[in-house]
């Protein structure tokens, strides 16, 4: 931890039930938060902060110990109940769980989602991964989880007075920096430390910083904080991957202009916008948004992707969501009378082309 605390205080684990008892009860997933950070940024401040707030919720925080290299596929096994899961449990005076996860993530949350007690959320810290995007997919597509858990959000902590400074590192270095992956991946923002660039350098400092962000990832909400001292309903369930939460998405996308940021020469790391008001065909998207994501298409590298589409044949708005190579297109809503029925989808990644993305969706087109 990077502060030096009172040890929380311990009391008896309570005891578990199976998961479809859980299901009996109410069948209403927990939200899992995956939190991410450049290391100092201010990850575990952020977890002893609601550790230790009386906040009346009953809040998991799993500290996993994953390598980059050999932890995310560790990750993605089941292991058997003979595995050793996690070093310690401990449960907090004010509600809260805390683990140290060694080895399988997916049974540790079937551990946790089996306790007795109903949990409010997870909180999955991210120590030593610099890309959350595997850890997206355990929680989004595992089948032993089944409807256990969902991926609420991924919530990127970032140093302000540090940040300006990691986003160059690249430039003497032949690696892609962690915290452009970090800031492209993020549904959240936690820009801390503000008070540290403030002092320093005046307001209009933050305003540069958002600006920076906001270039590599147009869709991210930004809050401001101070040893990461936020309100933890702008933290917890956002729904950011629930397909029927489209108001956020759909307000942004009210300006779509406004979402493409310049080709920053140095990276190529964008966020780019693409509409247009035909109907398309719903095998064609999927066949051409695999080829994007599968195959990079013109040597495109896409991180993130979220979109509505007016789909032949259907009077439902649909809304597509990918990370990475996992995507989903599903229906959401009707389309609202007078409403302008058009395929807006924001894409955010590497070597992206306006002209290759809009003239191959056009292909789309019903016929």
């Amino acid at each position: 931890m990077e502060d030096e605390e009172d040890p929380p205080l311990a009391v008896e684990i309570g005891e578990t039930i199976t998961a479809a008892e859980r299901h009996e009860d109410d069948g209403v997933s927990v939200g899992v938060t995956v939190i991410t950070g450049y290391l100092g940024a201010g990850k575990s401040t952020l977890v002893n902060y609601i550790l230790n707030s009386q906040h009346g919720k009953r809040i998991a925080v799993i500290l996993n110990e994953f390598g980059e290299e050999i932890g995310v596929e560790r990750a993605m096994i089941n292991e058997g109940d003979g595995g050793a899961l996690v070093e310690e449990w401990v449960e907090l005076a004010n509600g809260c769980i805390c683990c140290t996860v060694k080895h399988s993530l997916v049974q540790a949350l079937e551990q946790l989602v089996q306790r007795k007690e109903r949990l409010d959320h997870i909180l999955l810290e991210t120590t030593g991964l610099a890309n959350p995007a595997p850890l997206a997919s355990v929680l989004w597509l595992d089948d032993q989880l089944e409807s256990s858990v969902k991926l609420d959000s991924i919530i990127t902590v970032v140093d302000a007075k540090n940040l300006h400074f990691q986003l160059n590192e690249h430039r003497s270095s032949s690696s892609f920096p962690e915290a452009f992956y970090q800031i492209a991946f993020a549904d959240t923002i936690i820009l801390n430390k503000v008070d540290l660039v403030t002092s320093e350098r005046g307001d209009g400092a933050l305003e540069d910083l958002e600006f920076e962000i906001h270039n590599i990832n147009s869709l991210a909400k930004i809050i401001h904080s101070v040893r990461c001292q936020v309100d933890l309903s702008l933290i917890l369930n956002c729904n950011a991957y629930n397909a029927a939460n489209t108001a956020h998405l759909e307000e942004l996308l009210k300006e779509s202009r406004s979402l493409s940021t310049k080709d920053l020469h140095d990276t190529g790391v964008r966020t780019l916008c693409i509409s247009y008001h035909d109907k398309v065909d719903l095998d064609k998207v999927r066949s051409w948004l695999e080829e994007i994501l599968w195959d990079r298409k013109g040597g495109m590298d896409v991180y993130r992707c979220k979109g509505v589409l007016s789909i032949k044949n259907s009077d439902q708005l649909h809304t597509l969501q990918a990370v990475r190579e996992l995507y989903e297109i599903v229906p959401t809503r009707q389309w609202n009378n007078g409403e302008s029925q058009m395929n807006k989808i924001v894409f955010i990644g590497r070597n992206l082309s306006e002209d290759v993305l809009s003239e191959t969706f056009r292909a789309c087109a019903v016929s």
